[in-house]
């Protein structure tokens, strides 16, 4: 019996992995999809009668003739048959995603693939949330969501797979998003449809509607300056104020082309920009100075213990960071709610980003170590400079104004409390080096998150608070406009 189980689950594999490149073939979408479900249907078959079945398909409609033989591809021909040769071939064991793990599963594994090519992880950012969306739209049309979607809700027969839906979804977006890395992207979409615990026909209907649904996505999405030039919108300056490089690595300034990606629910990346910093010889700047350049210091500063390891707890990248916990809330929703979910979570925490890279690379304010470097050029007489000072964490190579951390953060946490209809609640926050801390509201979250980027030494209070407000603003937006309820009728 196990061996009759392992020979089906290998011929299901094999056929799905046709679908691979007859779905892509240039010819007629209908015949080709009648192609792969008679291929599917052959799971459950010999090769004899596999091969014989193909041959049926090749004249299906037999009014049509040679006419409808002509709409499979040579291509898409030859990869059935070499399908139907292996169908018999020793099953590879895989494991069976289902419920948001399937969503967690293409989503992390943006990641690694921006991680490969290699690209700036904030442009992989703004990658993922695409795919979140069209995993979205292709289980809400599967699933029959009373949600707008994000571009369409393609038709979709009862009984389709949504698992085998979202995993087309995302494979779609994958390899308009990653091209060179297309023979990785096939080995694991491959594996994936394979492990998906639903029928064959189910299979091939969740495909269909999946990849109805990403090319919808990308088609929304196009011109929408993701793949804009990296240093795009940067203009190099210096002087009292003005960000420049920053040791140790003095390197470029990171993604200012983000400042122009247009964001998820709305069109402008300018629409929530903050004010101005403050005046280099206001009130406001000197107690920041003072207060960074003591608690932000490497050494010989009056930061305690606690503080030191609130600093590195919060050190890691914001999107990274707020993205995996948004996953970890929605692991254990079904599926429709957890891609709802994690596609607002995620798009808030990529529409806070834009929101601060706009405000970031249009006021190009310094950061402490440059500024607390240079004090006795800033016309504050209360500033005094100190040449040796050096933060307690590395500064990160982009502008100081706001602070992204917060604004990140203030914006996936008001989309919680949208969604919860609370700012009081339990959450479990991951960290640096995995250490776990627990929070039992927003406000303890976000003034912890404000206090570790003064305590590190990166980023003025002001900032902070500012980067909290605009985060705030970004968030309740998203949450309010990004896939909402169909109006009931």
């Amino acid at each position: 019996m196990l061996r009759r189980a392992n020979e089906l689950k290998a011929k299901e594999f094999w056929a799905a992995r046709s679908l691979n490149v007859i779905e892509r073939s240039p010819q007629s979408e209908n015949a080709n999809a009648y192609l792969l479900r008679e291929l599917l249907k052959l799971s459950q078959g010999t090769k004899q009668e596999a091969e014989h079945d193909l041959d049926v398909t090749r004249t299906l409609k037999g009014d049509q003739g040679m006419k409808t033989r002509k709409n499979y591809s040579l291509a898409a021909i030859s990869i059935a048959i070499v399908a139907i040769s292996i169908l018999f071939a020793p099953a590879t064991t895989v494991k069976a995603f289902t419920g948001p793990a399937v969503l967690d599963d293409w989503g992390n594994r943006f990641t690694s693939l921006g991680a490969s090519v290699p690209e700036n992880a904030l442009r992989t950012q703004v990658r993922t949330t695409i795919a979140q969306m069209a995993m979205f739209d292709a289980v809400n049309a599967v699933l029959d969501g009373p949600y707008r979607p994000f571009a369409t809700k393609p038709l979709s027969v009862p009984g389709a797979s949504p698992e085998a839906a979202a995993i087309r979804a995302a494979f779609i977006v994958a390899l308009n998003e990653f091209p060179t890395k297309t023979a990785t992207i096939d080995d694991a979409y491959n594996m994936s449809i394979a492990a998906v615990p639903a029928s064959s026909e189910a299979i091939a209907d969740g495909i269909m509607v999946g990849e109805a649904a990403a090319n919808a996505v990308l088609a929304a999405r196009v011109g929408d300056h993701r793949n804009d030039p990296e240093l795009e919108g940067y203009r190099p300056g210096g002087g009292p104020g003005v960000w420049i490089p920053t040791p140790t690595a003095f390197a470029n300034p990171q993604t200012p082309f983000l400042q122009f990606v247009t964001p998820f629910g709305y069109d402008e990346p300018t629409r929530f920009r903050p004010d101005t910093p403050p005046a280099l010889e206001s009130r406001t700047y000197r107690a920041d100075y003072i207060e960074i350049k003591d608690l932000g210091r490497a050494t010989e500063t009056s930061r305690t213990a606690e503080q030191s390891a609130t600093a590195l707890f919060w050190s890691p990248s914001a999107s990274a960071l707020w993205s995996a916990n948004v996953r970890s809330l929605a692991s254990s929703m079904d599926l429709l709610t957890a891609a709802r979910f994690e596609a607002i979570g995620i798009a808030a925490a990529t529409n806070a980003l834009i929101a601060c890279w706009d405000a970031k690379y249009t006021y190009m304010f310094w950061r402490p170590v440059t500024a607390i470097h240079a004090g006795d050029t800033d016309g504050n007489p209360k500033t005094v400079l100190d040449p040796a000072w050096t933060p307690f964490i590395v500064t990160p190579s982009h502008p100081e104004y706001p602070s992204a951390h917060t604004t990140v953060g203030a914006s996936v946490l008001r989309f919680y409390a949208a969604w919860f209809g609370t700012d009081q609640f339990p959450l479990a926050f991951k960290g640096n080096g995995g250490e776990v801390r627990s929070y039992t509201s927003i406000d303890e979250v976000l003034a912890e998150e404000r206090n570790a980027r003064v305590w590190g030494g990166m980023h003025w209070r002001n900032s902070t608070e500012v980067g909290t407000a605009l985060g705030s603003k970004v968030g309740k937006y998203t949450a309010k406009h990004l896939l909402k309820p169909l109006e009931k009728r």
